[in-house]
């Protein structure tokens, strides 16, 4: 236990010296979560959607008008998107085509004589499919209008046919106080900031970035002859190996201690109010870490063939985990790749402790996590060479 736990303290002492180490572990996910954070804006924590639609109403009838102003006077909505009541509805089409505008609603003219004759209608709802969130929102306040108004329309002819029923047509027009429009927002109160999102996913993706520098110390040494002079020293390779491995852990866990603390003070990252389950999930990612250095320095026999195997591996766990892009806007295809990614438990899991998940619900990713660190370790082990 003291070789290993010697050669562990020797690892970090390195990679610690290294600036350029640092740099990549450290300076490179403050300054991408800055910019991922600012550039695609908060959802979430009490933001509005701030969603620019628009409402092109050409029904000659009244029950148009009735559509829009339950729209437009909904606090619910408002508190969601930009309505803009147009004219033009080729205008309008045109410019969610260039994506001016995320959606668009555009009533018929025969709205109300369809709907007089008992005829169905169709309203055309634009969405631009650059913003498939948000445009589905306005899809679905514009649907939970709809059905709202039809069974409105239905009460109105069925109840006067009804003994002891009141007559004339239903009082207070159509309003869109819906129950789909108050999902949503729902919705939006339980999801986080983009800044918070890209913190987590930065976080998981350059904790195993740190794993690349543990490699390049194996293969270092074995180059430099240095593991074979271990290796005739009373130090076994169980020691070797535990001892490296156990470096880039240590290297890991105090790098993400310092991206917890950092983003928490400099970008006002909320991490959940579960510290030990954030610091359970960190852990169990530290240690995938230490299992990826060991696998990255069997398959590299330079430092070069890791510079290059390293960086792909984890820009392939990064993109299917989830931490370039959320997981949801994925193509359906790679989704079942995501379960060989620790950074999709990794991710997941402190997503889920931001919103509020409990120690327990957090532990089938933390197992993910360390399941593939096993795997990842025991590979190394078997295929490294010494000498």
């Amino acid at each position: 236990m003291d070789r290993l736990l010697t050669i562990a303290g020797k690892d970090m002492k390195l990679i610690v010296r290294d600036r350029g180490a640092l740099l990549v572990m450290l300076a490179m996910p403050f300054a991408l979560i800055f910019i991922l954070g600012s550039a695609l804006g908060g959802i979430g924590q009490g933001d509005s959607l701030d969603v620019d639609v628009a409402i092109v109403n050409n029904d000659t009838g009244g029950t148009g008008e009735h559509f829009v102003e339950g729209l437009t006077s909904s606090p619910e909505v408002d508190e969601l998107f930009n309505i803009a009541v147009r004219d033009d509805a080729d205008e309008v089409r045109a410019d969610v085509e260039r994506g001016d505008l995320t959606a668009a609603l555009i009533i018929p003219a025969d709205l109300s004589e369809r709907i007089m004759a008992g005829e169905p209608v169709a309203l055309e709802v634009l969405q631009d499919p650059g913003s498939e969130m948000a445009a589905g929102i306005w899809a679905g306040v514009v649907r939970a209008g709809v059905a709202q108004a039809s069974a409105e329309i239905i009460a109105a002819r069925t109840l006067p046919a009804m003994p002891g029923a009141p007559q004339g047509p239903p009082q207070g027009g159509i309003t869109l106080d819906a129950v789909t429009v108050r999902d949503a927002e729902a919705d939006v109160e339980e999801a986080i900031s983009m800044i918070s999102y890209y913190s987590a996913g930065m976080t998981a993706m350059f904790l195993l970035f740190g794993s690349m520098f543990g490699a390049f110390s194996f293969v270092k040494e074995r180059r430099e002859q240095t593991l074979a002079r271990m290796l005739s020293a009373p130090a076994g390779k169980p020691a070797i190996v535990g001892g490296k491995a156990a470096g880039v852990f240590l290297v890991a866990v105090g790098q993400f201690v310092i991206l917890l603390l950092g983003t928490s003070l400099v970008f006002g990252v909320d991490w959940g109010d579960n510290l030990a389950g954030t610091l359970l999930v960190g852990l169990a990612e530290a240690f995938a870490a230490a299992g990826l250095a060991m696998m990255l320095a069997a398959l590299g026999k330079t430092e070069r063939a890791i510079g290059g195997i390293g960086p792909a591996a984890i820009m392939l766990f990064s993109a299917t985990g989830g931490s370039m892009i959320p997981s949801e806007q994925l193509p359906s295809w790679l989704l079942p790749v995501q379960v060989v990614s620790p950074i999709y438990w990794s991710l997941n899991g402190f997503i889920d402790l931001m919103q509020g998940a409990s120690l327990s619900e957090v532990l089938p990713g933390v197992a993910g996590v360390l399941a593939l660190g096993v795997g990842f370790l025991a590979f190394g082990i078997w295929r490294l060479r010494y000498e």
